[in-house]
């Protein structure tokens, strides 16, 4: 399996393009698959300066109803012309980020794209095929990111607490490997995890994603105290963990200290051989 990240907040090299976004090109056996499609066209920019070929995807998965995952949506459908894109049947709702003075500031998806006949709705958990299992409905909050708090959903004019509803993961099984991938772990990792577990009885090799850290909390000790109760799960899990993106650097750093070789960071245009 390869894992290419085509979009992120940070990149390899000068050459590739990066900013607030993610998106991951995956290769397996069986399929040429397409996570996230990040802010906006950039992340075909990249592929093609990595050499991969979008036209030849076969299946797109979007990871949750957010621009910086889902605006390139339109760059991607103009580019391939047959690959599905799966998504929750919410991921289409009137999200909003509520800034420091008080504003909202839309972060949804282009409602025009809402009926493209190329996007598919699903509605909870789904398999794909035998290698390829998506699910949702993550209910859990331990490890629960304060950054969240922000993030609202407007129905009939009022903004409500958004519960990500909207969000799903995918779980990749190829061989004796089993590969979970998140976009941004609103819900949590550690709470997406013990879900995942319920599919794959407790063996996942490699979590792929971003952890929604970055400007989790207003001081260090408190962003130092979550991200040690977040390692001292990880830790106990045989799996390797590539994080990216929401996670942020400074929490990035935190978690490298208390787990080492064991979580690493993806920038675009890093490729990982698994």
């Amino acid at each position: 399996m390869k894992i290419v990240t085509l979009m992120e907040n940070t990149a390899i090299s000068p050459e590739i393009a990066c900013g607030h976004g993610l998106s991951f090109y995956i290769e397996t056996k069986n399929h040429k698959i397409l996570f996230d499609m990040g802010p906006d066209a950039r992340f075909l920019e990249n592929a093609e300066k990595l050499g991969v070929d979008l036209k030849k995807v076969d299946v797109a998965v979007l990871s949750h109803g957010h621009y910086d995952h889902g605006g390139g949506i339109q760059a991607f459908l103009e580019t391939n012309t047959s690959a599905l894109i799966h998504m929750q049947k919410r991921a289409f709702g009137e999200f909003y980020a509520q800034d420091e003075d008080g504003s909202y500031r839309y972060i949804g998806l282009p409602q025009e794209l809402r009926e493209n006949e190329r996007i598919v709705f699903h509605t909870g958990d789904y398999k794909l095929d035998g290698e390829l299992q998506v699910f949702g409905g993550v209910t859990g909050r331990e490890c629960y990111s304060p950054a969240n708090d922000s993030l609202k959903i407007c129905m009939k004019g009022h903004y409500i607490q958004d519960l990500f509803m909207h969000e799903q993961n995918l779980l990749i099984k190829e061989g004796s490997k089993m590969v979970l991938v998140a976009g941004c772990a609103h819900n949590g990792l550690v709470n997406i995890l013990k879900k995942a577990d319920t599919f794959t009885g407790g063996k996942i090799d490699y979590v792929i994603g971003g952890m929604h850290l970055r400007k989790a909390c207003k001081d260090l000790e408190s962003v130092r105290a979550l991200t040690h109760k977040m390692a001292e799960y990880l830790k106990e899990r045989n799996s390797q963990y590539y994080t990216c993106h929401c996670t942020g650097m400074e929490a990035y750093k935190m978690l490298h200290k208390e787990m080492g070789g064991q979580i690493r960071y993806l920038p675009a245009g890093s490729v990982l051989e698994i």
